[in-house]
């Protein structure tokens, strides 16, 4: 089965009809609106003269969006950290018991959301095409899609992570600021995530799709930056390597940023939930083979099952990509029409066995 719809025929001696009759009401005809392209060609299906020159707008925008940003919102923070010490980052930033660097760890990658969309609108001329082939986020689709992928990710990442670790936990002594950065955690964590899809998936892959048609252009080429910015040894790097690469094939294969958003907030959120209660839990080090695989199970899981679920409720072929439509992409609504694709259901540096927080 497939969800392309054919273009409307003309009808027969078309060029014998009256003038007058093709402009009865009677005899008007509303044509349905001619499919576009996947996920990574989406600024294609946006009419411009040219196209070769907007993809390098969009990055360098984004690019220059994020550094202003964070120039203007982290920058006070580290001169305050000199002036008083009890707003002072640790030695490691990576501390989940210190509000501040939990805030800046976080919400530097937080403000690529914004930079990449604002890079999306001045290259692009849209802003809702880094989203979804509907020009917008599908919030019900990854309300379905929540309903396993949480659950799962809660069994491993938390309570099989609680049981396995139960004689290193340490409760910590439940101060202000140990609350705060719990807090920036639960608030951050899911817009940390939201800027990495949004800068190592939705940038690259609609940037090369704007020239290429072959979408694993744009889903290998940052991968290399994505394992760079993490720090496992390569056993780790294994996982963050195949983890980006299938996010970029799940954005394709849904048309948006939705379940990549989702699988990486899940994994990520349930690790940083727990991590004031094991010392070193979050670092990143060196990683046994028992740790990738805990790490990969679910992710490759849920990945496949996502991938085959949302075929068959889009009624798409298994390596067929959900696609948009001229109408959706030229405005942005809050609702779907009748064209729109149906959406799916519903430590130290000592080697770790422990899940990998991307």
């Amino acid at each position: 089965m497939t969800s392309h719809h054919p273009l409307p025929q003309p009808p027969l001696h078309a060029e014998s009809a009256p003038t007058t009759a093709l402009s009865s009401p009677s005899l008007s005809v509303s044509p349905s609106p001619s499919p576009t392209g996947p996920y990574h060609r989406a600024a294609r299906a946006i009419p411009h003269r040219s196209y070769w020159w907007r993809p390098l707008v969009a990055v360098a925008v984004a690019g220059f969006v994020w550094i202003v940003m964070n120039l203007q919102v982290m920058t006070p923070l580290m001169i305050l950290g000199e002036i008083w010490p009890a707003a002072a980052t640790s030695p490691s930033l990576m501390d989940p018991l210190n509000p501040v660097d939990q805030f800046l760890g976080l919400g530097m990658l937080a403000l690529l959301v914004p930079a990449v969309l604002v890079g999306s609108l001045a290259g692009y001329g849209r802003a809702g095409i880094a989203l979804s082939v509907l020009g917008r986020f599908r919030w019900a689709l990854m309300g379905r899609a929540a309903l396993i992928v949480v659950p799962v990710y809660l069994l491993i990442n938390t309570v099989l992570n609680l049981v396995l670790e139960r004689e290193a936990i340490v409760v910590p002594e439940f101060g202000p600021g140990v609350i705060l950065a719990w807090l920036f955690v639960l608030v951050l964590a899911p817009l940390q995530c939201a800027g990495e899809e949004f800068a190592f998936r939705a940038l690259p892959m609609q940037v090369f799709g704007t020239w290429l048609r072959w979408p694993l252009i744009g889903i290998l080429v940052p991968v290399p930056l994505f394992v760079l910015g993490h720090g496992y040894n390569w056993v780790g790097q294994i996982d963050i390597a195949l983890f980006a690469i299938v996010m970029g094939l799940l954005a394709w294969k849904t048309g948006g940023l939705e379940i990549p958003i989702l699988l990486h907030t899940a994994n990520n959120w349930t690790l940083f939930a727990i991590s004031p209660l094991i010392p070193g839990f979050t670092e990143q080090g060196e990683v046994g083979f028992l740790g990738l695989a805990l790490a990969l199970a679910p992710m490759l899981g849920l990945s496949a099952g996502i991938w085959w679920w949302y075929s068959r409720r889009a009624g798409l072929g298994l390596w067929e990509p959900q696609r948009g439509r001229v109408q959706t992409l030229s405005s942005v609504s809050s609702s779907d029409g009748p064209s729109a694709p149906v959406e799916a259901p519903s430590s130290s540096a000592a080697s770790t066995s422990r899940p990998l927080s991307v």
